[in-house]
């Protein structure tokens, strides 16, 4: 059974039964001597928050190693001056904590790089990462991480370079609204062990050159992977094996090797890896991808960015929130042919996106029938091809029931109408002039 338990901002993961059992019962040694002397709370074995001042790849105090060699078998929280905001710490050597270290990532994010010489992270601990990228790690099995237990929210792991995988843990792992990307591996990116348990929840697999997710051998029946409205997609195969797959939500794949039901089996269309905003690198996706707004029971309510989530989430760590806007102006001049009774209404329209829109369009004009005032109108519809410069519509708007168009004031509407979900409304009215000129 799984447990989420929110503690200063990140997620915990706590299993009942058997796993904890096994795990709580081995000591833990430590394989490492502190930079320099350690803290109070870290002799009597109390959970530590620490606070990295530079970014050093080495072990002075104030340093990422440092920070984590102040971590004990109860835990520690490593958290980053403001000054790292969006740093790069390129290591000296991997983090190798006694205990959990849980990594809090500031807002802009963090890169922590393995030089393309080691693995980055390396314990039999609980690894948690928040708000970073782990990138340049080498190693004959995860490059990037390899953990006990390894939980990424708002990550990324990319341009890793292995053997077999970037990224394996022995009992669980937890992917939330992260990324795991162009890692060049012999086997799978994600590797979890025969037994573990692996969740992927709005999180993509994409673009790396082994398989995107799969165990380091025979998975037994104890093998638990749930995929909840994520994508695997574009990886030299995506699915090295989905023996006891758990499917929820839409979960997208470029190929069957994720299984039959469950899946979405299409290209996602997702763009290269890039800095769309937030603290790590995404892809994102088109409006036009088998993605957006497909989501199903979303419970997680940002994006990798923090983005907010609407109502129809989009499958993956990312949110389509680029809507096409759309600029609709009325010339202020309606022609009138005098021979056929026709007022030609025009106007421009500009998008922010190559796009095909409809209009629906109105021309109004008060005449004096009688002693009474009565609204003359006439409806139509266009069909526009918009795009990034402006452009022109034009309809000519016809009476009938034997009214005819004068000279002089009237007043016109133009309004989107039938448009695609990515489009936003958009309307203009105002006052125009009916002319034989």
């Amino acid at each position: 059974m799984q447990i989420f338990t929110p503690r200063a901002g990140r997620w915990l993961l706590a299993f009942t039964g058997v796993m904890l059992a096994a795990c709580g019962d081995e000591p833990v040694a430590p394989r490492h001597q502190s930079a320099s002397k350690p803290n109070a709370a870290r002799l009597a074995g109390e959970f530590v928050d620490v606070t990295v001042t530079n970014a050093s790849g080495g072990i002075g105090v104030g340093s990422l190693q440092w920070a984590a060699a102040q971590i004990n078998a109860a835990g520690g929280a490593i958290h980053f001056d403001p000054s790292l905001n969006g740093a790069t710490i390129v290591l000296d050597a991997p983090l190798d904590p006694d205990g959990p270290m849980y990594i809090d990532g500031p807002t802009r994010g963090l890169t922590i790089s393995g030089n393309d010489q080691h693995r980055i992270i390396e314990t039999d601990a609980l690894v948690s990462v928040t708000n970073v990228t782990l990138t340049k790690g080498y190693a004959d099995y995860g490059a990037a991480v390899h953990a006990g237990s390894f939980y990424m929210q708002n990550s990324t792991v990319q341009d890793n370079r292995s053997p077999t995988s970037a990224i394996r843990a022995d009992n669980l792992i937890s992917l939330v609204n992260s990324t795991v990307s162009r890692n060049t591996v012999g086997g799978p990116a994600v590797e979890y062990r025969e037994s573990a348990w692996v969740d992927v929840d709005n999180s993509t697999i994409a673009f790396n050159s082994g398989a995107g997710l799969g165990p380091s051998g025979f998975p037994t029946a104890s093998v638990r992977v749930n995929l909840r409205n994520s994508i695997i997609a574009n990886n030299g195969q995506n699915c090295s094996s989905f023996f006891n797959f758990a499917y929820e939500g839409t979960n997208i794949s470029s190929d069957w090797s994720c299984g039959e039901v469950g899946i979405t089996v299409a290209d996602p269309k997702l763009f290269p890896l890039a800095n769309n905003g937030g603290p790590t690198m995404t892809h994102a996706i088109p409006p036009t991808s088998p993605a957006f707004n497909s989501g199903v029971g979303c419970f997680v309510t940002v994006d990798q960015r923090y983005v907010p989530r609407d109502a129809k989430c989009d499958v993956g760590a990312f949110e389509f929130n680029d809507w096409t806007k759309v600029t609709i102006t009325i010339d202020p001049t309606v022609r009138l042919d005098a021979a056929t009774g026709r007022a030609l209404l025009t106007g421009t329209i500009k998008c922010t996106r190559d796009d095909v829109i409809n209009l629906a369009l109105e021309l109004h004009q008060d005449q004096k029938v009688g002693k009474q005032v009565v609204d003359v109108h006439a409806a139509g519809m266009t069909q526009v091809a918009c795009g990034t410069t402006v452009a022109t519509w034009a309809r000519k708007m016809i009476l009938t029931d034997g009214a005819t168009w004068r000279t002089g004031a009237a007043r016109a509407t133009a309004n989107t109408y039938n448009t695609p979900e990515w489009v936003t409304p958009a309307g203009a009215a105002g006052a125009v002039t009916i002319s034989r000129r």
